[in-house]
């Protein structure tokens, strides 16, 4: 037993040491980022060692639902309408809990109505108010368009069906929450206007300047999206953002601030740990 313990830590050991030798080796000869060279390792073992990359496997706190194509036109009758499935993030974790204790259920709720719905549109399904609020929020009608009213005013608008076509697929707390780092706010002045999570901001701006460091590299956004793991939508939004404020000399500093964060990213690979 004793043995078959040290057997399973060494063949850990080696598998870690292999993996951070990919790559460097992928680094120092493409000169890429960490994020760019993990995404290419995983990519080649989805390829070579399929059975660790289950893509039916969901993250604990996803689900999947049904909901309408979101091609499907406004007005369409729903037993006419194409159905797709997508699957949502229902509960991110400690992101959630963050939201949770500082700002009560109110908050978390609004904060997961506008994930689950804009996590299904990037997918080609757009829920319906009903939806959210029987199958997801366990709550009633009335509590989501209130609470999408109130999104609204916080500048994130929320896609569900029979509104898309009036105003189009919204602006994501994401979004909004980069613009707002780049109008100068701090992460405070964003978490309290937004009530999001402190780690889920951090996060959307490192993705944001990893889109912008790809975009500048000349990269497609349809590469961008495979090597940063967002869809290509936010990819889109966020080439739109980062291209906005780079024609404007009054946030290159900011903008300067948010690129250097992939130098910051780059350093821990060169010093051998994992990304």
């Amino acid at each position: 037993m004793k043995g078959d313990k040290n057997r399973s830590a060494s063949e850990r050991l080696n598998a870690k040491t292999l993996d951070q030798m990919f790559v460097n080796m992928v680094e120092q000869g493409y000169e890429c980022p960490p994020f760019v060279s993990n995404a290419i390792l995983e990519t080649a073992k989805s390829v070579f060692i399929p059975e660790q990359s289950n893509p039916t496997v969901m993250n604990v706190g996803q689900l999947k639902v049904l909901g309408i194509a979101a091609s499907e036109p406004a007005g369409k009758p729903l037993a006419k309408c194409e159905m797709k499935t997508a699957v949502v993030t229902l509960d991110a974790g400690k992101e959630d809990e963050e939201i949770r204790s500082k700002y009560g259920l109110a908050a978390l709720r609004q904060a997961r109505l506008a994930r689950v719905a804009h996590e299904a549109w990037d997918q080609g399904v757009s829920l319906t108010q009903e939806d959210i609020a029987a199958k997801l929020l366990n709550c009633g009608v009335r509590t989501v368009r209130r609470d999408i009213k109130a999104l609204a005013k916080r500048g994130v608008i929320v896609p569900t069906r029979g509104q898309q076509k009036d105003i189009g697929p919204g602006v994501s707390h994401k979004v909004e929450a980069v613009r707002l780092f780049m109008e100068r706010r701090t992460y405070t002045e964003i978490e309290r206007r937004l009530k999001h999570s402190l780690t889920a901001i951090k996060r959307y701006i490192l993705t944001f300047s990893r889109v912008a460091y790809l975009t500048e590299k000349g990269y497609t956004t349809k590469e961008i999206a495979f090597l940063v793991q967002v869809s290509e939508r936010l990819t889109r939004d966020y080439q739109a953002l980062y291209r906005k404020y780079k024609g404007d000399r009054a946030y290159k500093d900011r903008l300067d601030e948010i690129l250097a964060l992939n130098s910051v990213d780059r350093e821990p690979c060169k010093r051998g740990a994992t990304n």
